[in-house]
């Protein structure tokens, strides 16, 4: 098996593995091909351990870390490697440790990885618009500086999301997301088509807050996971081809990772 990750320069370190997967290169089946991490959309469970495996030696990890994502700004703090979590409710890891992926699940909303290179602390997150608009990103933040982390120092990558050509929203969200002080900074993360549809940029909305994080260097794969469904999984691309039933679609995933031991 050939699975394919994306990298971004900002994140070329010698003591980091990383990377943001597509939907290539795995064991599940159709709609789940086939590179599908996730075993909560009904897709085969020995399929899904299968790739999680391939993503695991591709990165020459121990392990990975996996949260049952909420779109919340819950994050939590990777201490030991024996922790159980794979239950735990939450939306960010960070951890100092050495050999274990701190992994994030996506199909539309953004994974975003973090690395302090000078105090060899990482994080990612989950960030849709709900979780971005509730502060996912400062808690990582917050979560890392925890650890010893300066925000000064971290590098953050924003993986493959869907974008704001293809993302629809109507009045109801459009007036949450104005309220925010992200949508007050910058007024372009929302395009008015007409009355009750708004075209919605997620990227942008994200970078205002690692802005207002502190985050300051901070990179974008910028790749728009609706128009490149073929490469990624896209759960709005799904439903809307399959409008008359829930759309089913698996989930890819992004992984950072400190290596050693």
């Amino acid at each position: 098996m050939t699975i394919k990750k994306i990298l971004h320069p900002k994140l070329n370190f010698n003591d980091l593995t990383y990377g943001f997967f597509t939907r290539k290169g795995g064991y599940s089946k159709s709609p789940y091909n086939s590179l599908n991490c996730s075993v909560n959309v009904e897709d085969n469970e020995n399929d899904v351990k299968k790739n999680l495996i391939l993503v695991c030696n591709e990165l020459k990890l121990e392990k990975l870390i996996k949260l049952n994502q909420i779109h919340s700004s819950s994050v939590f703090v990777v201490k030991s490697k024996n922790d159980q979590i794979n239950d735990v409710k939450a939306d960010g890891l960070v951890t100092k440790l050495k050999g274990i992926g701190l992994s994030i699940l996506g199909a539309d909303c953004a994974p975003i990885l973090f690395y302090d290179k000078i105090s060899k602390i990482i994080g990612a997150c989950h960030a849709g618009w709900r979780g971005s608009i509730n502060g996912i990103i400062e808690t990582t933040v917050s979560k890392m500086e925890s650890l010893g982390a300066k925000r000064n120092n971290i590098i953050s990558i924003i993986g493959p999301t869907i974008h704001k050509e293809s993302y629809e929203i109507k009045k109801d969200v459009a007036l949450i997301v104005k309220k925010t002080k992200f949508y007050k900074k910058n007024n372009l993360i929302l395009f008015q088509v007409n009355d009750n549809k708004y075209l919605f940029d997620l990227p942008l909305l994200i970078k205002e807050s690692l802005k207002y994080s502190g985050i300051n260097n901070f990179g974008d794969i910028n790749i728009n996971t609706y128009e490149k469904s073929n490469l990624f999984f896209s759960h709005r691309k799904s439903s809307h081809i399959n409008f008359s039933k829930k759309g089913k679609t698996g989930r890819h995933i992004s992984v950072i990772g400190l290596i050693g031991q």
